[in-house]
């Protein structure tokens, strides 16, 4: 059974994260599903933990919602700038292991671009994506945990699981058009901004 890492910034997406940790926990075993406001006990080391689960997980699902590329500290500096930001840091230490990050983009926020992000992280914007919309909620997440497990069970019928893919399609002008299930999710251009 797969185990997942799920990254995400509290003022930014706390209550969906736990929604999403929560759907996995039942389909894969809470055993497999690692957030830390639910794996991690009173007292516990914080960084030797994260470390570990990170260790141990095959994918990490990165749960970015409208606020989480330009949180501030109390200092009004980003908080993704900073080197000891654990956000960052999850994210380098899965890409440093080549563990595959799936960003999970929150109703209409784009993939961060490139650019937008700190070299040791920018190759998230590289990711394929899954989008969790409120209003389609569960049945977004039905189609993120379908292609989780299609990716794990090579025995699954793609009949069963086509219904659930994302499609990404480039136009000449740089603009990316996302469909999910058939239907239209968003457009974005190769700067990350959403130009619906």
């Amino acid at each position: 059974m797969p185990k997942f890492f799920v990254n995400y910034r509290t003022v930014d997406s706390v209550h969906s994260a736990a929604a999403i940790a929560d759907r996995l926990a039942r389909h894969f075993g809470p055993e497999n599903v690692f957030r830390d406001r639910d794996s991690l006990a009173l007292g516990a080391l914080y960084p030797k933990k994260i470390r570990r689960a990170l260790e141990r997980c095959d994918k990490v699902l990165a749960v970015i919602g409208p606020t989480w590329l330009d949180v501030e500290d109390a200092f009004g500096r980003r908080r993704l700038d900073n080197p000891k930001d654990w956000v960052r840091t999850e994210l380098q230490m899965a890409f440093e292991r080549d563990i595959p990050v799936v960003p999970v983009l929150l109703d209409n926020t784009p993939l961060p671009s490139f650019d937008q992000l700190p070299a040791v992280i920018a190759q998230l914007s590289n990711c394929a994506y899954w989008q969790v919309r409120q209003k389609s909620f569960e049945s977004d997440l039905r189609g993120l945990i379908a292609g989780i497990s299609a990716h794990e069970d090579q025995a699954g019928s793609e009949v069963e699981v086509a219904q659930y893919v994302q499609h990404n399609t480039a136009s000449d002008n740089g603009r990316v058009i996302a469909t999910q299930g058939g239907n239209h999710v968003f457009t974005f251009n190769n700067g990350g901004r959403d130009s619906r």
